[in-house]
């Protein structure tokens, strides 16, 4: 594959735009730059093209926000309907009614619903809601929860932040209730929140989820669920319905609106309430009607019984597959699948002494080189094929066999034909 518009363009993007794009995660960090697409042009069901007009199966669809599928016809047609009606109003939209209706029809927690625009919206608002409905300040948090602020501040990528707010969000272990008990001992009645991500590339164990909530309410807690990758890929109802434990409040978004920006957080009544008695969340876009015709458009496809049914089968053959071709290749100690089949991917680990991420980048080299966008971590949608899955294994095999031969010579950077990924946060 040859990637000359790409790099021409990033050329000129590094010199305009910080990381040369509008999301991390989306940069060419995350990419082995030079032996991958730096810009993509468009996108039909489960395929992507970039800028050279090389052709690929997509398996980031936008960080997990395309559920369905690129140019879904029938999301498309809600968008078009609407946008010939108009897009930002000056008062409310009855969309607005009509999809916070659905959503606390399928989401457990749900009884009460305010739209906003990205995860880190949601998070915040649900934070914010926690202290003013318990008057307390300390979060307690497990997981990635946005850039703002409160939850920022607790890495290393909080320059620019108060050391104050600092002081304020304390993180816990996920599947470690005692880290989590030893929070609230170190600080008794000045918890408002835990907020947790339900479940990461490791499913909750010991009845972990059940769990939380019992510590969270005994001390007087709140406990938030942030479902932004969960929800609308596990189930309907989110993790929270899959794991049958309803969250005092939640947040959703990403694949909600199958690309369109649209966010959530949505919980009890009289948490909810808060937000017309001095909890201030409000924004100019909240109710802005193509994202929530196109939310409503998704919704009503993934509320067919067969779509889950058709993420849960595709993700369980990768696995399967995938972990044969570990054991095939004598890696098993190296390199392992994780996460449910919804949102699963493959996990490296420090070999012959040198860092994951370097033969992460020689794995995904490998896959793009055979047609193949990833970046490890699957998002699967209701448009990808068994044939998309059947390239993605070869993807995987190739990748596989070059990090084999490059254990065995001592290096990946052997083989390595582009940069080595950067990312910014290490997930475990």
């Amino acid at each position: 594959m040859k990637f000359d518009n790409s790099l021409r363009l990033l050329k000129q993007a590094k010199k305009l735009i910080p990381s040369a794009a509008q999301t991390y995660s989306k940069s060419y960090k995350y990419f082995c730059e030079g032996a991958a697409p730096a810009f993509l042009s468009r996108g039909i069901g489960s395929h992507v093209w970039d800028v050279d007009d090389n052709e690929f199966v997509d398996f980031v669809l936008s960080l997990g926000a395309v559920t369905v599928g690129y140019n879904h016809p029938g999301v498309n047609k809600s968008i078009i309907k609407q946008m010939e009606s108009g897009i930002s109003f000056s008062l409310s939209h009855r969309l607005e009614l009509e999809l916070a209706e659905k959503i606390i029809r399928i989401i457990p927690c749900a009884e009460m619903v305010r739209f906003v625009k990205n995860g880190s919206d949601a998070t915040s608002a649900a934070v914010r809601l926690s202290r003013a409905y318990t008057g307390r300040e300390i979060i307690a948090c497990c997981g990635y929860h946005g850039y703002q602020d409160w939850y920022i501040a607790s890495t290393n990528r909080n320059r620019g932040v108060p050391k104050a707010i600092g002081k304020l969000t304390k993180k816990f272990k996920y599947n470690n209730i005692n880290s989590l008990l030893t929070l609230f001992d170190r600080y008794p009645q000045q918890i408002a929140a835990v907020i947790m991500e339900p479940i990461g590339l490791e499913p909750p164990k010991d009845n972990f989820l059940q769990k939380v909530k019992d510590l969270a309410h005994k001390n007087g807690a709140l406990i938030i669920f942030d479902e932004i990758v969960t929800g609308f890929r596990l189930s309907l109802g989110g993790a929270q319905e899959y794991y049958n434990v309803t969250p005092d409040l939640a947040t959703f978004g990403k694949g909600i609106a199958n690309g369109m920006p649209l966010s959530l957080v949505t919980g009890a009544s009289d948490i909810m309430k808060l937000i017309d008695e001095g909890a201030f969340i409000s924004m100019t876009f909240g109710g802005e009607t193509l994202s929530i015709a196109s939310a409503l458009a998704t919704i009503s496809l993934f509320e067919q019984k067969e779509s889950f049914q058709h993420i849960w089968t595709l993700g369980q053959k990768w696995i399967h597959s995938v972990n044969n071709l570990i054991a095939e290749k004598n890696l098993s100690s190296d390199v392992r699948t994780a996460g449910l089949a919804p949102h699963s991917g493959i996990v490296f680990k420090n070999i012959n002494g040198i860092d994951s991420s370097d033969w992460l980048s020689l794995f995904q080299q490998e896959c793009i080189l055979k047609g193949v966008l990833t970046l490890g971590i699957n998002n699967f949608c209701l448009m990808h094929t068994e044939n998309d899955l059947e390239k993605y294994i070869e993807g995987v095999n190739a990748g596989l066999t070059r990090v084999a031969l490059a254990k065995q010579q001592g290096s990946p950077d052997l083989f390595l034909k582009g940069n080595k990924i950067r990312p910014v946060f290490k997930r475990n």
